[in-house]
């Protein structure tokens, strides 16, 4: 795919709108899983999306080597979800001070959920409460399957930390989902 990529890029960059439209339909679902997995809204992935998409049209003149379009996209879609994490965070906070008591910054479903969905809350919450460094690094392994290269790109930082965030996250999740008893749930039915 990165080959296509490559060609769609060029392409893109030479003005054929086509090719443009080609690279949004193909990497539109990977990012917005990404945004998805960072927030479990998919109002708030959509909006990721959208920003992003945005500013890959914009710059895309800007990129130099069309071969590293996979790690430009998905490290621009994680810089977007930092953002609007911290914007998030501020607004909790700020309502917090407001009511005078805790902010719970996961919607409650008004139907309920089915069994499998209730678990994707869940596993979606527990994500959520751990360091932001790791749960990027659990999303774009155990979500998207990039390799630890790719992700160390897009990260900027060594395999060697994106192995370290992996791991850690991998044990503070398992132990928040064992702390609230998803692990024994999933393993015995």
């Amino acid at each position: 795919m990165d080959e296509i990529d490559s060609q769609l890029v060029e392409q893109a960059q030479s003005g054929d709108k086509r090719a443009l439209n080609r690279l949004f339909t193909l990497w539109y679902p990977r990012v917005y899983n990404l945004a998805f997995r960072y927030f479990a809204d998919p109002d708030q992935a959509a909006e990721i999306c959208q920003q992003t998409f945005l500013s890959i049209h914009k710059r895309l003149a800007q990129l130099r080597d069309p071969g590293s379009f996979k790690g430009w996209l998905f490290r621009t879609a994680i810089n977007y979800c930092h953002e609007e994490g911290r914007t998030i965070s501020r607004r909790a906070r700020h309502q917090e001070n407001l009511n005078n008591q805790p902010a719970n910054g996961l919607a409650q479903s008004p139907h309920e959920q089915v069994l499998r969905s209730e678990r994707a809350r869940i596993i979606m919450a527990a994500l959520q409460k751990i360091p932001a460094d790791q749960r990027e690094v659990i999303l774009m392994k155990e979500y998207e399957d990039l390799k630890f290269r790719e992700i160390a790109e897009i990260l900027d930082v060594s395999v060697n930390t994106v192995k370290s965030r992996l791991y850690y996250g991998l044990n503070a999740l398992r132990k928040l989902l064992t702390d609230c008893q998803l692990l024994n749930e999933l393993y015995h039915e």
